[in-house]
């Protein structure tokens, strides 16, 4: 099958008039000219890779049933999604124990070919080794310390699932929990951190490779106590998560964190939870009362509940502050893929899985192929 471009989406930038070859599930050529016949886009990109996302449309990754999940999968395709992790918040350990069961059915069923949608890549846990100072809309209840003990209660068994792992690296016993996951293979992300600048550095050597939700759930900079953000800013291995509904996050933020960070270590993620795309409205989710108002999720007591904008949305976010288009979409898909671990999937090269996704001249997606099928979303 032939997939044509006006403009192709390289590995450092956009290449014009490319055609791509895929067969078998992986792609055998790219072509240096844009080819007559076959599937044709504006632009054609990997397949956007989110590596933090909780659901969306009443869909809810820490509590749902299989019945549940395939129209949630399928709206996450067709908003320029092949791959993500399903991210589970903190909760209960039946609570997240069945999260994580649910899910490894979810991804057998997707191995058989019997579940379609955007493909589950294993499990992200946002907590629950947390702290307590920045929960934001966590579940305060569930937080624990963190310890290689309370790790292996809630999760052993499940280490070939979890990708990674978010926790306060400044709470009493996380160092020894970075050596534990270290040692099963699991990436470190700190988040929902109170952490001082010297703690962050001390997390940042112990293992820690990225910062969850950058400025939000973080201490903030001061200039007397520069805190984990600008640890992570100014160290050049650290990748930096940025939520780009542009609520989350100011413009001029979200511009800081490119000009430090560049389309090489900032990852557009989207934080979607399960409010997000509902109607305006009062929602009781695990446990709390979350209101939506014009789009925004948000508790009672006003915490941000989550991200109001799929990856394509934050494309297009990216792209309307000044961000160059090229490095928009590298941030949605390469740079998420290269922290995860997830070779061949947030690049166009023979050799690569053909998760790819044509777009229109306005940047919404027009097809996506995955695995040899291809999905047509107009």
């Amino acid at each position: 099958m032939n997939i044509s471009a006006h403009w192709l989406l390289g590995e450092q930038g956009f290449l014009e008039n490319r055609t791509v070859t895929v067969q078998d599930g992986c792609i055998c050529a790219v072509a240096d000219q844009r080819l007559p016949g076959g599937l044709q886009a504006e632009y054609l990109t990997p397949g956007l890779v989110d590596a933090h996302c909780h659901g969306g449309e009443g869909f809810n990754a820490r509590d749902f049933g299989l019945d549940e999940i395939r129209p949630f999968l399928e709206k996450m395709l067709a908003s320029g999604v092949t791959d993500f992790l399903m991210t589970l918040s903190t909760g209960t350990k039946a609570r997240m124990r069945h999260g994580m069961d649910v899910t490894r059915q979810a991804m057998a069923l997707q191995k058989e070919g019997k579940l379609g949608g955007a493909r589950i890549r294993g499990v992200h846990l946002e907590g629950p080794f947390l702290s307590l100072s920045a929960a934001g809309a966590m579940q305060t209840s569930a937080i624990l310390p963190p310890s290689p003990a309370a790790f292996d209660d809630f999760f052993a068994g499940d280490e070939d699932m979890i990708r990674e792992v978010t926790l306060a690296p400044e709470e009493p016993g996380a160092d020894e929990l970075m050596l534990h996951l270290k040692k099963k293979g699991i990436q470190i992300q700190a988040g929902h951190t109170n952490a001082t600048y010297d703690q962050a550095r001390h997390a940042f050597a112990c293992g820690a490779g990225s910062l969850c939700h950058s400025f939000n759930g973080c201490r903030g900079i001061h200039h007397r106590e520069p805190g984990v953000v600008l640890a992570a800013l100014e160290n050049e291995h650290i990748y930096m998560e940025a939520i780009c509904d542009l609520v989350h996050l100011h413009p001029a933020i979200l511009r800081l964190i490119y000009r430090m960070k560049g389309p090489d270590r900032m990852m557009a993620i989207s934080d979607s939870t399960v409010t997000h795309g509902l109607p305006d409205g009062e929602y009781h989710v695990e446990g709390y009362d979350i209101v939506v108002k014009d789009g925004v999720s948000r508790t009672v007591q006003g915490n941000l509940d989550g991200g109001g904008a799929y990856l394509d949305q934050a494309v297009r976010n990216l792209v309307s502050i000044g961000i160059p288009l090229d490095d928009a979409f590298l941030m949605a898909c390469r740079t998420p893929a290269r922290r995860l671990g997830l070779d061949g999937l947030g690049v166009l090269r023979p050799g690569a899985a053909d998760h790819l996704v044509g777009w229109s001249k306005e940047l919404h997606p027009l097809f996506a192929v995955l695995d040899g099928q291809v999905v047509s979303f107009r």
